[in-house]
């Protein structure tokens, strides 16, 4: 019986091992992650022999505000998805192949925002770029969205015997405000490309300004029914 109970316990702290080293490695991406945006983030070079000077100095911090833009804009979503991924984490106690597959898949695309940040500080007429940011950012929350599913509702046996009901109602909000994304992401898009005359592009942006009464709609006022 003694055995037996030690070779429990050598088990659980193998599994708790396993999945600690699972959570450093994906702390670890969203580290790498993060520098590689700070990167994108630095002061034009002078021509060789010239110097800069205050006034010349000051003007040219004005060419980093995009990058700052954009730094401080993704860091803002991967901040947010990392604190969504400790929470979900949180009620983990073992592992297994789905969880470690889907894992993999959502950091797989976090690690494309360096990527992105680059494209939104390209100085460009035309915003098939930030198209291509938004991307991104729906293919983060739809691969979390997947994960967050699949830890709350496919696979119980690796979830600590705790009460996860509010965990289940974000899940049904973020899934509302991910479709909701979706739709005004494809109809900004689909108007950007087919309907409006060339000068008038940057119209299709106008569509984001939907998804601010929406998403406060659906974060204040949407009762979800307790599954």
């Amino acid at each position: 019986m003694k055995n037996e109970n030690q070779e429990i316990t050598k088990q659980e702290i193998k599994k708790e091992f396993q999945l600690e080293r699972m959570i450093l490695f994906s702390d670890a991406v969203f580290a790498i992650v993060i520098t590689l945006m700070a990167i994108e983030i630095h002061v034009p070079k002078l021509p060789d022999g010239e110097h800069y000077t205050e006034i010349s100095f000051f003007v040219a911090l004005k060419h980093v505000y995009p990058s700052i833009f954009g730094y401080v804009l993704s860091f803002f979503f991967v901040g947010a998805m990392w604190y969504k991924h400790l929470q979900m984490f949180s009620l983990l106690k073992d592992y297994n192949k789905g969880l470690i597959v889907r894992n993999l898949i959502f950091l797989c695309f976090i690690g494309l925002f360096p990527f992105g940040v680059s494209l939104i500080t390209l100085k460009l007429n035309f915003l098939l770029p930030a198209f291509l940011y938004f991307l991104i950012i729906i293919l983060c929350m739809g691969a979390q969205l997947v994960l967050q599913d699949y830890i709350l509702n496919r696979s119980k046996s690796i979830i600590i015997n705790v009460d996860y009901t509010d965990q289940k109602l974000d899940l049904k909000k973020r899934i509302y405000l991910f479709v909701t994304m979706v739709v005004i992401g494809t109809l900004g898009y689909i108007t950007y490309t087919f309907f409006l005359e060339k000068e008038d592009k940057s119209l299709a942006m106008l569509w984001a300004l939907i998804f601010i009464p929406i998403s406060i709609y659906i974060n204040k006022r949407f009762k979800f029914t307790k599954a």
